[in-house]
């Protein structure tokens, strides 16, 4: 892989016709250097699916994109991924929900119940004039107070499932205070809460970017490490790994199967089938790129 950074422009661009290098070989990129971003670590371990002992065909975790790639015999259309990267992006709350949350709860919130519970309710529980609005249509005379304590716990219940998951839930314990606030916006305007405040922003690195991108999307289904999977274990439903696909993809091919999807080789036969990965539409080409790069710059991890 090369960087190519445009003089004065702040913008990194992949030579994306090359073949994507070894992530070994891709920390002496002269820009920009592994530690730069002291928030950013690598992926490790097993995927959300791997721990939960489930297999992509019985869940609908991963799949809130609810779009897959085309048929084996459709002829491929032409690539059009622009794949120039900043040095730094800024990202609002809705950014922050779709690369953290919809891949499971959907662009809407209300996931696929019941076994993704709908995040609106207890949202809109941690709105003070929501649940003021409940208690004095039940009568309560100190709906004022017990709708601040309410709100508050309700907050904290949610801040709380952020860090450390539920059962079915991963957990988002890489999430920054200043992440949380800023996606907690979103989801409060997601929700309809009459608080609801203006858009909040928040600017990170790359790297970063791609972490949030790579932990709150790819590694719901992609395992961090291991090798590729075989034809054979592929037509079994086996997933590869991050470590598998940051070495035999290129940029532009890492970018254009999450963007679109392409058919999979499976099966000892050698077939091509439509892949089980679902296209991820709402994911920018940035944030795919971002992705690949931060595999390749920080190596998975067991």
């Amino acid at each position: 892989m090369r960087w190519l950074m445009s003089p004065g422009a702040g913008v990194l661009t992949t030579a994306a016709v090359l073949t994507l290098a070894l992530p070994g070989l891709a920390q002496k990129a002269p820009f920009p250097n592994v530690g730069e971003d002291e928030l950013v670590t690598p992926v490790a371990g097993p995927s959300w699916l791997t721990h939960l002992g489930i297999s992509l065909d019985r869940t609908s975790l991963g799949q809130g994109a609810g779009r897959y790639g085309p048929p084996p015999d459709q002829p491929p259309e032409p690539r059009v991924e622009a794949l120039g990267l900043r040095r730094t992006i800024t990202l609002s709350g809705e950014d922050l929900y779709r690369l953290n949350c919809q891949a499971c709860h959907r662009d809407t919130g209300r996931g696929t119940p019941p076994e993704i519970k709908s995040l609106l309710g207890p949202v809109q529980g941690s709105s003070r004039a929501l649940v003021q609005q409940r208690l004095r249509s039940q009568g309560d005379a100190a709906a004022q107070s017990d709708s601040k304590a309410a709100s508050a716990t309700a907050r904290m219940a949610i801040i709380t499932r952020l860090h450390q998951g539920g059962a079915r839930m991963p957990p988002r314990d890489y999430l920054q205070s200043d992440d949380v606030r800023v996606l907690f916006t979103y989801l409060m305007t997601l929700a309809k809460a009459p608080e609801a405040a203006g858009p909040a922003t928040r600017t990170v690195s790359w790297a970063r970017l791609g972490e949030l991108t790579v932990k709150g999307t790819c590694h719901i289904c992609h395992d961090a490490i291991g090798p590729r999977p075989s034809a054979s274990a592929m037509l079994q439903g086996a997933i590869p790994s991050l470590e598998s696909l940051v070495t035999t993809k290129t940029v532009a091919d890492f970018v254009h199967k999450a963007r679109a999807g392409e058919p999979v080789q499976m099966g000892d036969a050698g077939l091509f089938h439509r892949g089980r990965m679902p296209v991820f539409y709402y994911l920018k080409d940035e944030e795919i790129a971002a992705a690949c790069l931060y595999l390749a710059t920080y190596p998975p991890e067991k």
